[in-house]
C-alpha cells in the first residue's frame, strides 16, 4: 500500500506498477537540502523510485505536479533542488498532469492493474494462450475471447502477468490487438 498526497501522485503509481523496470518506489522519502538564492532549504520528492537497467540499479526522484503550477520560478527552483539529487549519482524529474493522466493509456494501466487480484494465471490458461498464437503473430481480444471462451477480465489478468503484450496507448477492450508476451 501507498500512500500519497493527492489523485496526482495516485495516479502516477499506476505509471510504476506497468514499468517492469521499477524495481521498487516510495512517496514522499527521506529528504534532502538544497541551496536556492543564498538559503539553505530543506527539500523531499514526491518519489523514489529504484530501476534496475543493464548496469545495475539506478535512482530516480520525481517531482508530480500539474503543469498550470510550472513557470519561470519553478523550474528555477526545480534546477537547484536537481543538483544534489546529481551530485549524488542520481536526477530529479518533473512529471506533469499532461502525462500522468494521458489518456486511454491511464485508464488501460488501471484496468490491468485492478486484473491482479485474480492472481497469477493458470498453467493450462497459459497453455491454451500460447497454442492460440501457435499460427499467428497477432490476434484481437475478441477472437481469443470466443476461442477459449475468456472474459475481457482475464485479458487484462494475461497482459498483466505479461502473457499477452497490447498497446497500452489504444483504447483497450474486445477490439484491441494481442500478441504473446
Amino acid at each position: 500500500m501507498v500512500y500519497t498526497e493527492g489523485v496526482l501522485e495516485e495516479n502516477f503509481c499506476y505509471h510504476l506498477e506497468m514499468d517492469s523496470s521499477v524495481v521498487e518506489y516510495q512517496c514522499q522519502p527521506l529528504g534532502y537540502y538544497y541551496f536556492y538564492e543564498g538559503q539553505k532549504l530543506r527539500y523531499t520528492p514526491d518519489f523514489k523510485v529504484v530501476y534496475q537497467s543493464d548496469d545495475g540499479q539506478i535512482v530516480i526522484y520525481y517531482e508530480v505536479k500539474q503543469r498550470k503550477f510550472v513557470d519561470k520560478e519553478f523550474e528555477r527552483e526545480l534546477e537547484a533542488k536537481r543538483w544534489p539529487a546529481k551530485n549524488a549519482g542520481s536526477d530529479l524529474i518533473l512529471v506533469d498532469d499532461q502525462f500522468i493522466m494521458k489518456q486511454p493509456k491511464l485508464i488501460n494501466f488501471k484496468r490491468v492493474y485492478t486484473a491482479r487480484r485474480r492472481g497469477k494465471p493458470s498453467p493450462a490458461l497459459i497453455r491454451a494462450v500460447t497454442s492460440a498464437f501457435a499460427s499467428v503473430d497477432s490476434i484481437s481480444a475478441i477472437e481469443l475471447m470466443e476461442s477459449l471462451q475468456l472474459s475481457i477480465g482475464e485479458i487484462y489478468q494475461l497482459i498483466n502477468f505479461k502473457i499477452l503484450v497490447s498497446d497500452f496507448e489504444q483504447l483497450f477492450g474486445p477490439d484491441m490487438t494481442l500478441w504473446r508476451g
